[in-house]
């Protein structure tokens, strides 16, 4: 449930008008696919009404428990979190009198119930229930078995390699002289804290990069760090993602002209309700990036700048994007995460190329492009120039379409973006 106040609402009601036009007629569903190879139109057709779908179904549920006369009796809620939520609309409270009830700022309510009262304590969550006039009534279920006591965390395998790297990034406190058992621990609660963020599993585009339990608890580990990251930058999101907005796509592609355009793109998609967190990958894996929702509504896109070069980095991006455009409910929750350096069969994954390509190099202006098939980097930095973007894009996309990685590896900015990252860091 998304829709906590009415200005939610407002927001949910004019995303949904937003869809509407875009699905219409006269719409032509958006600029992403009007120049778009068809199966990348149907997926985009399939995620608007998705999300359409979805919002509707919020809105009928907020409006619903809004007009409940005298409500009393039991309300169907199995997730703890939610249910203060539930109760203050039913109560028809604004978070600012359910604030004053409680003695606290209108501020400190709208970020516990974003965060689904995650992390607060027992006596302040019976606090909030008393003054909301919810009672729990805890009772033993009817089947049970008793299992055994043994921890997971007991089972946790960390490379020597890995351990070490995660103490030279001082993600998680370890001594070098902690016993085993304690590492394992420590590294299971710092996976239990971020992953709880993250509903179900995140996929990966090459079942063979983490066919290991080495490899897949690196990448489980990564991915905490992500969400740990976003955790904290959430506060610098400046608006509400809307799957409906896709007007401003083509001037974060023209931000790669500039020599910090990471750094605005990172910048612009804050202003989009999109986090960027770049970190960097951890032993025994092969990856470039990942897209996930955090607390089921912010998408997060995550970049490890494997490859250090503006070709790898823009590319990267679009095609995460394209998983946020195209897979918002399809997916995003599980979560993607890609290793880009080889082919896919997967179509949520061809579709994301496709997105990345069509939004970076529209296929109408490519492919009657001279420098598609030129082998003169003049002429490939004078068709970037002419398109305002910078030329590592356009070498890139030849170096793909060509499968020759021995070109032009002078205009693709080897060394030009990690850099960036680690003097705002």
């Amino acid at each position: 449930m998304a829709i906590l106040n009415q200005r939610d609402l407002r927001s949910a009601k004019s995303r949904i008008a937003q869809i509407l036009r875009a699905l219409s007629p006269d719409g032509a569903i958006d600029e992403i696919t009007s120049h778009a190879p068809a199966d990348l139109t149907i997926a985009r057709q399939q995620a608007l009404r998705s999300e359409l779908q979805r919002l509707q179904t919020e809105v009928a549920t907020y409006e619903k428990l809004q007009v409940q006369d005298n409500p009393s009796g039991e309300l169907d809620v199995d997730d703890l979190g939610l249910l203060p939520i539930i109760g203050r609309i039913t109560r028809r409270l604004s978070q600012r009198e359910l604030a004053e009830r409680l003695d606290l700022k209108e501020q400190q309510v709208q970020r516990y119930e974003s965060e689904r009262y995650a992390g607060m304590s027992v006596a302040r969550y019976q606090k909030t229930l008393n003054a909301l006039g919810i009672e729990l009534h805890p009772r033993l279920a009817s089947s049970w078995e008793v299992e055994k006591l043994e921890s997971d965390a007991l089972k946790f395998h960390v490379a020597p390699d890995l351990l070490r790297e995660i103490r030279k990034r001082n993600w998680i406190e370890l001594s070098k002289d902690m016993p085993k058992a304690e590492v394992t621990k420590k590294i299971s609660a710092y996976l239990d804290r971020s992953l709880q963020l993250l509903k179900g599993r995140p996929l990966h585009r090459k079942s063979v990069a983490a066919n290991s339990e080495t490899s897949h608890n690196a990448l489980e580990i990564w991915l905490a760090r992500v969400l740990q990251e976003s955790a904290e930058q959430r506060t610098q999101i400046k608006a509400k993602f809307n799957i409906a907005d896709t007007s401003w796509l083509k001037q974060l592609a023209m931000l790669s002209v500039y020599p910090d355009g990471p750094i605005r793109a990172a910048e612009l998609l804050r202003e989009k309700g999109i986090l960027l967190v770049v970190e960097s990958q951890l032993p025994h894996t092969l990856l470039d990036g990942a897209a996930l929702l955090f607390m089921d509504s912010i998408p997060v896109i995550g970049m490890t700048l494997r490859h250090d070069r503006l070709d790898n980095f823009w590319f990267t991006l679009f095609h995460e994007l394209g998983h946020v455009f195209l897979h918002f409910n399809h997916g995003l929750k599980v979560g993607f995460v890609d290793d880009l350096d080889g082919p896919s069969l997967e179509k949520a994954e061809l579709d994301a190329d496709s997105f990345a390509q069509s939004h970076l190099l529209p296929d109408e202006v490519w492919n009657s492009a001279p420098a598609r098939f030129s082998k003169s980097s003049e002429l490939v930095v004078s068709f970037a120039k002419a398109r305002n973007i910078h030329p590592a894009v356009v070498a890139g996309r030849i170096r793909r379409d060509r499968n020759d990685y021995r070109i032009f590896g002078e205009l693709l900015g080897r060394g030009q973006v990690r850099r960036l990252f680690l003097q705002t860091a």
